[in-house]
């Protein structure tokens, strides 16, 4: 490995834009954790325990529903981001394996 080489104008860009990519989908993430965690556990014990009427159970797979859709999004830009700029962590770490 030889020594680190000073980054660039494009690589400075390279990595605001996966900034910016993962900042968008860290909300994304945190959505779908309680929208599952209310969907799965909330609801279920709230209507078990005759706090919420047995009819807000039919609530839970729209909200898997939903919440699935936006881990999808929020893996659609993970990956966008790898597939943009495929060459920076190259030039990051030039050995993956060692």
């Amino acid at each position: 490995m030889g020594d680190p080489n000073a980054l660039t104008n494009i690589d400075w860009v390279n990595i605001s834009n996966w900034l910016t990519m993962y900042w968008i989908a860290f909300p994304l993430v945190i959505i779908t954790a309680f929208t599952l965690m209310t969907a799965l556990a909330f609801i279920p014990s709230a209507v078990q325990t005759g706090h919420l009427p047995p009819a807000f159970i039919r609530l839970r797979w729209p909200m898997v529903v939903f919440a699935v859709a936006v881990w999808v999004v929020a893996w659609i830009f993970w990956v966008s981001v790898m597939l943009l700029t495929p060459e920076m962590l190259g030039n990051i770490y030039d050995r993956f394996l060692v």
